[in-house]
């Protein structure tokens, strides 16, 4: 007979999947700008919140290339913290556009589903002028 419960060494093994799949299609998509290896870790009707994204794993990608990965090469996703939590990953990140482009804080929610992306919301904080980006994002004492 199995003791593995709801918090149990299987449920944790699916929190650590979906966390590394999160982190895998950051790398892939931000980062590296491997498309295809980001389209593969999209659902097929992979539902994007943030506005002029749309719906479907090809619109995201190719929206995202267009927008972002062709005309900023140097476009960056680096991952604060990472909480894993059922169905559901939130990343906390900060964003570089390009070296010397002030930074921006995100917060990213990414829902799972058989084992793929399915859906995805974001809020974005702009760091201002003058503000000490570690002050934001640091951890309190």
């Amino acid at each position: 007979m199995s003791t593995e419960g709801a918090a149990g060494p299987t449920a944790d093994a699916d929190l650590k999947a979906n966390k590394e799949l999160v982190t895998g299609f950051i790398d892939a998509f931000y980062n590296d700008k491997d498309w295809d290896r980001a389209r593969e870790l999209l659902a097929e009707d992979f539902v994007n919140h943030h506005h002029g994204v749309g719906v479907g794993r090809d619109r995201t990608v190719e929206t995202f290339r267009e927008q972002a990965g062709i005309p900023f090469p140097q476009f960056s996703l680096t991952i604060v913290r990472i909480i894993a939590e059922g169905d559901q990953v939130w990343t906390h990140n900060v964003v570089r556009v390009a070296p010397g482009a002030p930074p921006v804080i995100t917060a990213d929610l990414w829902r799972i589903a058989d084992g793929r992306l399915a859906e995805h919301w974001d809020v974005a904080q702009a760091v201002p002028a003058g503000a000490d980006l570690d002050e934001l994002i640091a951890d309190a004492p």
